[in-house]
Order: structure tokens, then C-alpha cells, then sequence
């Protein structure tokens, strides 16, 4: 599958090169390296499996709890760790650059271990490792398609695809595999479930932030009427408000960056303390 951007908003907001990494990712895709290498090198592939790896049953009876977890950085070959770290890079830098790392890896590992969770709900009897990032590079994948629905894949390099379309055809792929494969070597219960634990933190998160969006409309729309009696540091904080507002009005709160969301919070704390906004 080929990547293109062709959203003219990235070239714009971006003037990062293609093949450009942003920390979070570059942390990810290292660690899964690293861990793959070491798994390989130790001759111990099925004791780590067994001790690392998703095991339902081991998880349940014996509260493997840290599997939850560390199924999220083994994989099963080289092919395996190839494709989840190709699709975690081609995606996940874009929503990283949108979100921030700090918000980008809190969805990644909410995706993965809400994943690996409800896998153990579904098998909960399975003494079969599960292992790779495929449940949280799902989730990423429906996060993708809600932040970027428009921009364009190539199917095999040969057929144009929407984001959308493409997130909601692996979607019907994973939740009729799942249904009919009984004893695959694909944990299709888990990319359904990376799936759907991202439309959720999406939809929610969503909804939260546009309730912040208002109050900080609410809070802040008169700042243009208090300038007479204010100091020269209150005005310039202002008048960026000002800017960061019109942003949210053109674009909604996720053009935001990080810094310009925590700017917006420390300004209102700072010019309103704790009175209500008018």
C-alpha cells in the first residue's frame, strides 16, 4: 500500500520532509526493534512468547496482568514487525504532529490494552500467545480516518482509495473474520477491538473538547472590551487568545497544537482566576 498526501492543510500547517519521524513514534517503532532483535537473539522465542505475549487464560487465572501490555511490543516474524511499524509510522506521525506525543501515546496504548482486554473477555480460556501492535495500529487507523477521512491511498500502489473507506473496509474485514475464523493465526478478535475502543476514545474525547472549546469561548469572548486598565502583559496575552480563537473558529478545537490548548488554559486562569465568565 502507497501513501500520498494530498491534503493541502498538511502541506500548509507541515513544512516537515515525508519521511520525517516525531518522537513518540520514533520511540515505538524502536523499542518493537529492539525487543524483536533481543527476542530473536536469546533462543528463548516460546518462553518469551508464553511470559510476554497475550495469554488469555494466563492473564485471567494468574493475573499476567503486564501482558496487557508487553503483547504490544512482540512480534510473531520480521514480516509481522515490518507492516505494523510501516502503517505505524505512514499514520501515526501525522496524528502525533496533530496531537502531541503526550496524547498520541495515551491513545495508542488505550487502543492496545483495551484491546488485548477484550481479546481475553472473547478467550478467555485461550492458552495461545497473542502478540504484535495490531490492536493499537487499528485504533490508529480509525483515529486516522476521523482526522484525515479525505486524503488518499493506493491499494497496491494501482487503485485510489479514501482514508474512510479504507479504514471502514478493514473494519467489515476484521468483524466478519472474526466471525467466521475459528482457528486462525490472526487475532482478528483484537483488531476489532483496537477498532472499536478508538471510535470510542474518539467519539468521547471529541465531545469533551468541544465542551472545552465552548467554555473557553464563553470565558474569553470579551477580551477584546478590557483592554483600558490592563498592563502591557495582559493586552499581548490577549490579543494571542485572539489568534488561537480565530483558529478554533476556522478550524475546530484539533487544528489546535498542544501548546496552543495549554496557552488557552493558562490564559484563562490568569485573566479570570476564578470568577465565571460573563
Amino acid at each position: 500500500m502507497r501513501y500520498q498526501y494530498t491534503s493541502p492543510g498538511f502541506r500548509q500547517r507541515f513544512a516537515r520532509p515525508t519521511f520525517t519521524i516525531p518522537s513518540g513514534v520514533k520511540l515505538l517503532v524502536i523499542i518493537n526493534i529492539v525487543v524483536f532483535v533481543l527476542t530473536e537473539l536469546s533462543g528463548q522465542r516460546n518462553i518469551l512468547f508464553s511470559s510476554f505475549g497475550l495469554v488469555p487464560n494466563q492473564v485471567w487465572s494468574n493475573f499476567k496482568i503486564w501482558q496487557l501490555f508487553t503483547y504490544l511490543f512482540i512480534h510473531g516474524g520480521f514480516i509481522h514487525l515490518f507492516f505494523n511499524m510501516f502503517v505505524l509510522w505512514m499514520f501515526g506521525k501525522d496524528l502525533e504532529m496533530q496531537w502531541g506525543k503526550n496524547e498520541f501515546l495515551l491513545f495508542y496504548f488505550t487502543c492496545g490494552i483495551g484491546a488485548g482486554l477484550m481479546t481475553v473477555l472473547f478467550s478467555i480460556s485461550s492458552i495461545i500467545p497473542i502478540v504484535g501492535a495490531s490492536g493499537a495500529i487499528y485504533g490508529l487507523l480509525v483515529a486516522y480516518g476521523f482526522t484525515y477521512p479525505n486524503r488518499m491511498v493506493y491499494l497496491y500502489g494501482l487503485f485510489p482509495l479514501k482514508v474512510k473507506f479504507m479504514v471502514l473496509g478493514l473494519g467489515v474485514i476484521a468483524f466478519f473474520a472474526f466471525l467466521s475464523a475459528n482457528q486462525s493465526n490472526v487475532s482478528h478478535i483484537t483488531h476489532l477491538s483496537g477498532m472499536i475502543i478508538g471510535v470510542l476514545y474518539i467519539y468521547f474525547i471529541f465531545n469533551w473538547k468541544n465542551i472545552k472549546m465552548e467554555y473557553y469561548r464563553l470565558r474569553l469572548k470579551n477580551l477584546k472590551q478590557k483592554t483600558s486598565d490592563q498592563n502591557d502583559e495582559e493586552v499581548q496575552m490577549k490579543k494571542k487568545v485572539d489568534v488561537i480563537l480565530d483558529k478554533l473558529n476556522d478550524s475546530g478545537w484539533d487544528s489546535l497544537t498542544e501548546q496552543e490548548e495549554k496557552y488557552l488554559t493558562r490564559a484563562s486562569k490568569q485573566l479570570f482566576g476564578d470568577r465565571p465568565p460573563n
